[in-house]
């Protein structure tokens, strides 16, 4: 159990564009909580492994389980308004923003979010406005059968902690009121649920019903797994890590497609019918310093039927800005997961075929499906066409 507030950084993409903050429970610890099952690996490094464009955190923070210890430790609204300062004071708000918590570590979240949405402080507030995605693992919305078990057989010795869980002050129940309302009105914010099924000492800490938040299109999802080990996958296709890769993976996409929505919107949005100014060189030049001569014939093809296409298109025509918007989408997609996690880090050519075609080819193929005649080939023709007017290159920087 860690004995002092922390807020640390794992792991950072240099322009990430999403924050991911890991919250652990009642005697949790930052480091320890979020080991794998064998004990060996630290798996928020693999969200990141997965996700280079995020940035990946960890929040610490005391919380005993006996009052002797728990006497000098904040209670969960002092933490959470001590914690939303220091989050902010740290650039948390600044980009969409997602919660992974574990138990007590998922009230303490949802009283962030209430304090957030109470401020006055413009930065404060920002840290709700930003939220996209809260995964709550074995989080009592309503009472945790445990904490009312340590009240009967040790009731000395129960911390505040224990007493919130328990929920027999209806603290836990205003909590979770407040939040179905702040997420109930919010088409942007997902929840997730996972509780388990095994028992913890004898009890099952969180049941179905009290892991339900209550919220809109949220469905808890039961797991072969104790209070303890919910936390601790084995591997990545452990039910509950891959679940959770899926959502922040629907999440990243998501926000990218804000991000190109709002480049859209602003009337100095890149020209891409001129060539850009920091590399002139021509597609064969580029395609050759990056070992990939061979697909000069294709590139070329494809980047001049889409050149011959865009031009014919007019300036200012609903067509031309639709072309404009993927052209925006590809280049971001492409700089985002392909140039600098890959190209720029010498990344194989399996890693950059793997990840242009998840990444890049599929989401746009996936969200453009109803745009007749969008096919692969259209993603491909882009980029070649992108890389003959010089807004991407296929090389790492000398």
């Amino acid at each position: 159990m860690t004995d002092e507030f922390s807020f640390s950084q794992i792991a950072s993409a240099d322009e990430p564009v999403l924050d991911i903050v890991f919250i652990h429970g009642l005697t949790g610890d930052p480091h320890e909580t979020w080991l794998s099952d064998s004990g060996e690996e630290y798996w928020p490094q693999w969200l990141f492994d997965e996700f280079p464009s995020t940035a990946i955190y960890t929040l610490g923070y005391p919380a005993s389980v006996f009052a002797k210890w728990a006497k000098k430790e904040m209670d969960i609204f002092e933490r959470a308004t001590s914690a939303l300062d220091y989050m902010v004071a740290k650039g948390i708000g600044n980009r969409p923003l997602v919660f992974v918590t574990h138990s007590l570590g998922g009230i303490l979240a949802k009283t962030i979010v209430r304090k957030s949405c109470d401020s006055d402080d413009a930065d404060w507030k920002k840290i709700a406005e930003q939220l996209r995605l809260i995964a709550f693992l074995a989080t009592p919305h309503t009472g945790a059968s445990l904490a009312s078990v340590l009240k009967a057989v040790v009731p000395r010795f129960s911390s505040k902690h224990v007493e919130l869980l328990s929920n027999d002050t209806g603290i836990l129940e205003d909590i979770n009121s407040h939040y179905r309302s702040f997420v109930n009105g919010r088409d942007d914010l997902k929840t997730v649920v996972y509780y388990e099924k095994y028992k913890t000492s004898g009890a099952q800490v969180v049941s179905r019903d009290s892991a339900d938040p209550g919220v809109s299109g949220t469905t808890p999802v039961a797991t072969d797994k104790d209070h303890i080990n919910i936390c601790k996958p084995r591997d990545k296709d452990d039910p509950v890590y891959a679940g959770l890769e899926n959502h922040i993976k629907i999440t990243l996409v998501s926000v990218m497609d804000e991000a190109v929505s709002d480049i859209a919107s602003f009337g100095d949005s890149d020209d891409y019918s001129v060539k850009a100014d920091h590399d002139r060189r021509d597609l064969l030049e580029k395609l050759i310093a990056a070992d990939r001569e061979h697909e000069y014939e294709t590139a070329n093809n494809y980047q001049s039927g889409f050149a011959r296409n865009y031009l014919k298109l007019g300036l200012h025509t609903p067509a031309r800005e639709q072309n404009d918007r993927l052209l925006s989408e590809v280049e971001q997609r492409f700089v985002t997961h392909i140039f600098h996690p890959l190209i720029c880090q010498s990344g194989t050519e399996e890693e950059i075929r793997t990840s242009l075609q998840s990444k890049v080819i599929d989401p746009l193929c996936q969200k453009y499906d109803d745009k007749n005649g969008f096919s692969e080939k259209t993603v491909l023709r882009a980029l070649y066409y992108l890389t003959e007017q010089c807004h991407i290159r296929w090389d790492a920087p000398s």
